[in-house]
């Protein structure tokens, strides 16, 4: 699965895989994501929590909404603990 973050004039796509309904697992997070671009305004959006040294240890998902330019915790927002928490960075792909 796939959610975005729109940060200035790139998008930052998060892939993960949802393993209960507390718990998701971090595939990858980064600004090169093809369709992340393409299908923003279709992918729900998400918000990353991360400690002082930067380890991600929540994520806020969020269905899609137009014209809400930043990520609102409310009601339609799921929070879910990562179960493979690392440094945000870490998760970026490694290319091919």
């Amino acid at each position: 699965m796939k959610a975005t973050k729109r940060l200035i004039d790139s998008v930052w796509t998060l892939e993960y895989e949802i393993v209960n309904e507390n718990c998701i697992k971090i595939l990858h997070y980064d600004n090169q994501d093809a369709e992340g671009y393409q299908k923003e305004k279709q992918l729900p959006r998400c918000e990353l929590e991360e400690t002082k040294d930067r380890t991600v240890t929540v994520v806020w998902i969020k269905p899609y909404v137009p014209f809400e330019y930043t990520m609102v915790k409310d009601h339609n927002a799921r929070k879910y603990e990562v179960i493979n928490p690392q440094f945000v960075f870490s998760y970026i792909k490694e290319k091919s």
